[in-house]
């Protein structure tokens, strides 16, 4: 029998006719099969967790103490397939322990010594991931009213147990999974998986063949996606929107033949990718970054510094041997022996470099910053000449002086790859793809760039500056359509359509949305909004306050725009830490937010955008005072980039203000117009339904 997904399968018969040994024996066979290391503490685990399951398995008929006299006693034979370690597919994660049975999928996380909050968010978010992208659990869940129920078992020590269950269930869509973990110890095992049966709405036999050889695309967000292009890993998501996921393989495919005739050349280019928001550049970046032709000559860069903060500590945490690792999952999560997981950290910090410090890393001491192929995403922030960066201002424009110190460190045979993001310009001083041009012309480099890339209006409008006989066709180069999760896509024409004041048009994509369950809520109280999230976020979700940097004025509300959290603790520390985005108490402006996702968003609206004369105008806090700002385009992408944060869900917060005229600069008639456009464009007012809803 083909263990398919999982480092061992088999029957329950066929499990308990194994010993102990054998078992453990057949996982460590598998795992050096993957080229990992196992070693001795983690075999000790195995050995612990597999015992206990063995015992608890060949009980039968226990009642269930803590469901009481309401709850059935059924055999714990009615779980009838073993799965261990089973790939999750999902930044290199494996879950300890899948028991297929009648109307059931249940899944076991081993730990060591203690339960947390994070253990009973990384347990139920497998069990949401199963439901959102594995095939069969789906199909089960919906066709067969199968449940998936979340189990924690201890190795060692006791536990509370098994409690929270009672027959709940979280809201639709993870309807079909458990609300609480079921938490236990070696002696409490068996009445976690009898109070899991007893939950059950139906006993029809789950197919096991059917189960493991199903297809699982788990989501992409940008930090999936960069943890399992390091460790070389599935990155499926994509494969559910097919048309897109082939244009992104054709960009970088179409991108690499030209890199790999520059480097075989000794030519010099710079390469233009383009695409609308949440398309895929990054993406076709991370791709080309960690591709093994080119990754031990290239460095990806980018604008957006936040991002390159989040990535590297995301990427560290998945190769770092964790001190008192409690689960018995992989020793190392990326799938890399531990010696040599040290140099696995190192390559994360060297691959990944802010552009504002890419000149100042590069020749360094870490080598950061060096390589002949350099990805630059969100190209078009470079800085003109005169900006201060890094405390220093600079001589010539910045794609001017990485051009030249790239050609006085290599030569001949460098590539720059350059992300265009369309609607992205955020920052004063920011040149676009026009500077890209310049330096291009000015220091002999060719250039490549997709004909669908040329009419973008921003680049149509330096289109005077392209020398046709320095240009190369490229292919694939332009990303039309985006790959965003769920919605996103009329997310963000909805949002175009609101900044654009195109009313109608914005409307009826709200209708839509509305049809679809994924109706955008608008609310004039900061409690109520938080409630909304907190009613809906589930496991490891990830939800968050977001704001402008100029919306100086919610401080009146507690939100301060102004104090910049640590952006990656902000988006990967979980529940229960102060400084997670999951508290909602501290907000990100879009500087700190453009390229990353959250499931929910809670967008805080202020006056530094506001209604006039059925227009937006833009205004900056000046003092004690809000002056008119001429930059109103910068203003309304900063709004964009708010607005499609969200993957999941998105309530919009727009304060009520200050009635009493006494602070003129929280006008409670500004505000109530914001509102007003919002609801006039299909937005749907929290107040005037159930938080629930």
């Amino acid at each position: 029998m083909s263990a398919g997904s999982a480092w061992y399968w088999k029957d329950r018969e066929g499990f308990l006719g194994d010993g102990v040994q054998s078992v453990v024996g057949q996982l460590a066979t598998n795992a050096v099969a993957e080229g990992l290391h196992v070693e001795p503490e983690q075999q000790e685990e195995w050995n612990s967790s597999i015992g206990v399951l063995q015992r608890e398995l060949r009980e039968r008929a226990r009642e269930v103490e803590l469901l009481r006299a309401t709850l059935a006693s059924p055999q714990l034979a009615e779980y009838r397939h073993v799965l261990l370690e089973y790939d999750f597919r999902r930044r290199g994660l494996r879950i300890d322990c899948v028991l297929l049975g009648a109307g059931i999928v249940a899944v076991l996380e081993f730990k060591r010594t203690k339960l947390t909050a994070a253990d009973r968010e990384q347990v139920t978010s497998y069990c949401v991931n199963l439901v959102e992208f594995h095939e069969e659990t789906r199909r089960v869940a919906r066709e067969e009213g199968a449940i998936v129920a979340p189990v924690l078992a201890l190795t060692q020590g006791a536990a509370k147990g098994p409690g929270g269950a009672h027959g709940e269930f979280h809201r639709a869509p993870w309807d079909c999974v458990l609300r609480a973990p079921l938490t236990c110890d070696a002696h409490s095992l068996h009445g976690a998986l009898l109070a899991a049966l007893a939950a059950r709405r139906n006993r029809v036999p789950i197919d096991a063949e059917r189960w493991i050889h199903a297809r699982f695309a788990p989501s992409s967000t940008i930090l999936d996606a960069a943890l399992s292009l390091y460790g070389q890993h599935d990155v499926s998501a994509i494969s559910a929107h097919a048309a897109p996921a082939e244009r992104i393989e054709r960009c970088v495919e179409s991108v690499a033949r030209l890199v790999d005739d520059s480097l075989k050349r000794k030519s010099n280019r710079v390469l233009f990718v383009s695409g609308a928001p949440g398309a895929g550049k990054t993406l076709v970046g991370l791709k080309l970054a960690f591709d093994p032709r080119f990754r031990d000559d290239a460095v990806f860069v980018t604008g957006n510094a936040p991002l390159v903060e989040v990535l590297s500590e995301a990427l560290k945490g998945a190769y770092r041997r964790r001190k008192n690792q409690t689960s018995s999952a992989i020793a190392v999560a990326s799938g890399y022996a531990r010696e040599d997981a040290r140099a696995v950290i190192d390559l994360s910090t060297f691959k990944i470099v802010k552009a504002h410090a890419f000149l100042g890393e590069r020749g360094g001491k870490t080598g950061s910053a060096d390589g002949r192929v350099v990805i630059f995403d969100e190209a078009q922030r470079t800085y003109e000449k005169g900006r201060e960066v890094l405390r220093r201002k600079l001589d010539e424009d910045e794609a001017l002086l990485i051009l030249d110190s790239l050609q006085r460190t290599y030569g001949d045979g460098v590539v720059v790859v350059a992300l265009l993001g369309h609607n992205q310009a955020i920052n004063r001083g920011e040149l676009g793809a026009a500077a890209w041009f310049k330096a291009a012309n000015a220091r002999g480099w060719r250039y490549a760039i997709a004909e669908e890339t040329l009419e973008l209006s921003e680049v149509a409008a330096a289109r005077e500056l392209i020398d046709e006989g320095r240009r190369d066709p490229l292919d694939v180069g332009h990303l039309p359509h985006s790959m965003r999760f769920y919605r996103n896509g009329d997310i963000e024409r909805w949002s175009e359509c609101v900044l654009d004041e195109r009313e109608d048009e914005a409307t009826a994509l709200a209708a839509e949305l509305d049809r679809r369950g994924d109706t955008i809520w608008l609310t004039r109280e900061l409690a109520t909004a938080r409630a909304w999230v907190r009613a809906r976020r589930v496991g490891e979700e990830r939800a968050g306050l977001i704001a402008s940097g100029q919306a100086r004025r919610l401080a009146a509300e507690g939100l301060f725009v102004d104090l910049k959290p640590d952006i990656a603790k902000w988006m990967l520390a979980p529940a229960g830490d102060v400084r997670s985005a999951n508290m909602l108490e501290t907000v990100q402006n879009q500087y700190q937010v453009q390229g990353l996702e959250l499931d929910y968003t809670v967008v805080c609206w202020d006056l530094d955008l506001r209604r006039e004369a059925r227009s937006w105008r833009a205004y900056r806090l000046v003092g004690s005072e809000w002056q008119r700002d001429k930059a109103l385009e910068i203003a309304k992408n900063g709004y964009r980039v708010l607005l499609t944060r969200a993957r999941k869900g998105m309530i919009v917060f727009v304060p009520r203000g200050d009635a009493s005229g006494e602070d003129s600069t929280r006008d409670a008639q500004a505000y109530d117009a914001i509102a007003e456009h919002l609801l006039r464009c299909g937005a749907q007012s929290v107040e005037r339904a159930p938080v629930a809803s």
